[in-house]
């Protein structure tokens, strides 16, 4: 009982799922979802070179064994200034696969491959796209090469390298299928690196891995599916996509895949296991499965890794250590060789010579500051003149070895300072005093005038009235 409860704690959703934006748009709001990373990406619903509707950008949440654990927040962007953005991972925050948590996200430039392009649906000798093709149909013997970009979130990054029978997406095949039967004939290889495509991918490993495999699509209503056969390859894959965006709303298929081991397998994958995206118009889901332990370990040992890009934490931040040495060292030479220069200075001047007089230029100079000095300054100036001058005349009569030190303290009398304001005199508080009280005087005076005119026109009305004027 105990160990059942732990099974369904491990495999049931846990409190770090993240929630993201389920909808469809670069800038949508719409309905949300909860999965194990948030996710935005591209889906276009092809049939080999025909388009039955318009790509759109779709975001959702990604769930499975097929993800790692550790995938790193970032997106993956075709140009180099990296606004055209068609893929990005991230679980650091919820919502984070929209809005301004979207904009912070690392972004990484994926360089477009050079292809060789040959078939009807070539214009020229080569192609620039994500991803090379090498396309065969085993029954017409009917080859086409070419360029193909990713249509569908999270299945065409596992099928990397490989050649698969049949194409795990219905954007691989160009024009060398017309129906589901001829798809179980078709091989499609898809690779990485330029002009990789100019010959069919070779298989060089061994293929253990027994498949069914199957095709059902609906395009514009119409069913088609195939017969169930069966195939050998080093793992087998299951692929069904579920789209009310565009005229084809079903794409199941089943089949098995090698891979050729010259391309890495994708940073966010597992070798096997299954994964599912949910979106509000579109559901994905894919797996890769084998028993064969080889066949996984080579997958295991060709991952691809890359160093994600952190701010260092506090407690390291505490613990880093000084500044390089070098730096420190260099300036220690150069203190030195300042000590040495000044050393050669002292031993020239203890030498007996009589002393230079100064250029015209400093005297000049120094009487500059002179004149703009108050004249408390002065005074002081010309006392320590004379008191230099008298230390001048005591030091002559000394040894040639205490010149210098006489010479020294001359000049450090000579730095002169800004000149300050004089002191403010301490007679403004009683000039304030003075004038405050003579106003209050002023004020009684006249208003004890005021008074006694009041009183006087009082006292003549008064008069008149008894006087009877």
């Amino acid at each position: 009982m105990i160990r059942a409860l732990v099974l369904l704690s491990l495999l049931s959703p846990t409190a770090s799922a993240v929630k993201c934006l389920d909808c469809v748009g670069k800038d949508c709001m719409g309905t949300f979802c909860e999965g194990d990373y948030c996710m935005l990406s591209q889906y276009a619903p092809r049939w080999g070179t025909i388009e039955w509707g318009k790509p759109e950008v779709v975001k959702g949440c990604m769930t499975g064994s097929l993800l790692r654990d550790d995938i790193r927040d970032h997106c993956e962007t075709a140009d180099d200034q990296g606004k055209e953005v068609f893929t990005c991972f991230c679980n650091g925050r919820d919502n984070c696969n929209g809005g301004r948590t979207l904009q912070r996200l690392e972004v990484e430039p994926v360089e477009l491959l050079t292809c060789v392009c040959s078939g009807k649906h070539c214009k020229e000798d080569t192609c620039i796209g994500e991803m090379c093709s090498y396309v065969i149909n085993h029954r017409t013997k009917e080859i086409e090469q070419g360029c193909v970009n990713a249509s569908v979130p999270l299945v065409e990054r596992r099928s990397m390298g490989a050649c698969m029978i049949p194409p795990i997406t219905g954007a691989m095949h160009h024009t060398v299928a017309k129906d589901a039967s001829d798809l179980l004939k078709t091989e499609s290889c898809v690779c990485a690196k330029d002009y990789c495509n100019a010959e069919k991918p070779e298989i060089t490993v061994p293929e253990k891995q027994k498949c069914q495999t199957f095709v059902n699509t609906k395009i514009m209503g119409t069913q088609m599916s195939s017969k169930n056969v069966t195939c050998t390859g080093e793992f087998c894959f299951k692929a069904r996509i579920k789209s009310k965006l565009g005229h084809m709303t079903e794409y199941n298929t089943i089949g098995c895949a090698s891979f050729t081991g010259d391309d890495p397998l994708a940073e966010e994958l597992n070798p096997t296991g299954c994964a599912k995206f949910s979106s509000e118009q579109l559901e994905v889901t894919a797996c890769f499965e084998t028993k064969d332990r080889a066949a996984i370990g080579r997958a295991r040992a060709n991952q691809e890794v890359r160093e994600p890009k952190r701010k260092p934490s506090k407690t390291k931040s505490k613990s880093k250590k000084p500044p390089p040495k070098m730096e420190v060292e260099y300036d220690d030479e150069e203190e030195e060789e300042e000590d040495n220069a000044e050393e050669e200075e002292e031993k020239q001047e203890r030498k007996p010579s009589k002393a230079k007089p100064k250029p015209k230029e400093e005297e000049e100079e120094e009487e500059k500051p002179k004149e703009k000095e108050p004249q408390p300054k002065q005074k002081q100036e010309e006392k320590e003149e004379k008191s230099s001058e008298l230390d001048k005349d005591d030091n002559d009569d000394d040894d040639g070895d205490e010149e210098p030190e006489s010479e020294e303290t001359t000049v450090k009398n000579f730095i002169f300072e800004r000149p300050t304001q004089p002191p403010i005199p301490d007679d403004s508080n009683t000039t304030m005093i003075a004038v405050f009280i003579l106003i209050m005087l002023c004020i009684v005076v006249s208003g004890a005038v005021w008074k006694f005119e009041l009183h006087k026109k009082l006292f003549r009305s008064s008069y008149d009235t008894v006087a009877g004027g």
